[in-house]
């Protein structure tokens, strides 16, 4: 019983830090793109012609 509530204790303590290791993240990220990889959202734009 004694082994048992150690891997509770242990399995808890781990989501603890993975739960707080992203409530971090989530606050101390800059403004990226949505999926967080490469640039090519932020490319600029074409100039629109004028006719």
């Amino acid at each position: 019983m004694d082994i048992q509530l150690i891997i509770v204790i242990l399995i808890g303590i781990a989501v603890g830090i993975v739960l707080l290791r992203q409530v971090w993240h989530f606050f101390t990220s800059k403004e990226t793109s949505h999926c967080g990889g490469c640039t090519m959202c932020e490319l600029p734009q074409p100039e629109k012609r004028e006719k």
